[in-house]
């Protein structure tokens, strides 16, 4: 066999081995990744249990900081299902503002007594606050559990099976406290950070049907 009939037949071994694999990266059955957390049964189970508390309410209070400009306010959040209502009381007189809604329409009050209204809290909040965060989003990860309707980045939990740290929707959440209410527990303190915004949540108390 000459050398360019060897050549010739080691180039198509190699296209043949190519070919294989390719086809079988090709035909083989797409898996996806598992779900963070799916093999732990405590936090299986607190999660369960804590997103059937979709009516709730919260008091505490809220600090922000953007950049080096911040401030800090009392904050009282009612949620059931899927509507909300933030109270955010500033301090030294500045008033407070409210902001009820869901998915379909947002309004806020303002301390002047004006109402202005939105498809989202985040464009209310943003245009009035100087600031904002998903609160559709926000009021799963206020309960120390991710949004089921968005894809999970990053999911940490802490030595009891509850969820430390997630990233989700272009923000961090941080659980660094837990407090127990209605036989679960609940967060106390949360970090939420997005870019530049840090968002500081101390809650109080939490306040539960039938507790």
């Amino acid at each position: 066999m000459s050398p360019c009939t060897c050549r010739r037949a080691a180039a198509a071994a190699v296209l043949t081995v190519l070919f294989t694999v390719v086809a079988g990266c090709t035909t083989a059955p797409w898996r996806p990744e598992p779900e963070p957390g799916a093999s732990d049964a405590r936090w299986l189970a607190h999660r369960e249990a804590v997103t059937a508390l979709d009516t709730f309410t919260v008091t505490g209070r809220i600090a922000i900081q953007r950049g080096s400009e911040g401030g800090g306010a009392k904050l009282r959040w009612r949620q059931a299902g899927s509507d909300s209502d933030l109270r955010i009381m500033a301090p030294l007189s500045q008033g407070s503002f409210r902001l009820n809604g869901n998915a379909q329409e947002v309004v806020l009050s303002a301390p002047d007594g004006k109402q202005y209204r939105a498809a989202s809290f985040e464009a209310l909040m943003a245009a009035h606050l100087g600031w904002s965060f998903p609160v559709d989003g926000a009021r799963y990860w206020v309960r120390g559990i991710p949004d089921p309707r968005q894809s999970i980045d990053q999911l940490n939990l802490d030595a009891d099976g509850r969820l430390s740290d997630l990233a989700q929707a272009g923000w961090r959440i941080s659980v660094r406290e837990y407090t127990p209410a209605a036989d679960v527990s609940l967060p106390k303190r949360l970090f939420l950070n997005a870019g530049d915004l840090k968002i500081r949540l101390a809650i109080d108390g939490w306040a539960l049907p039938g507790s």
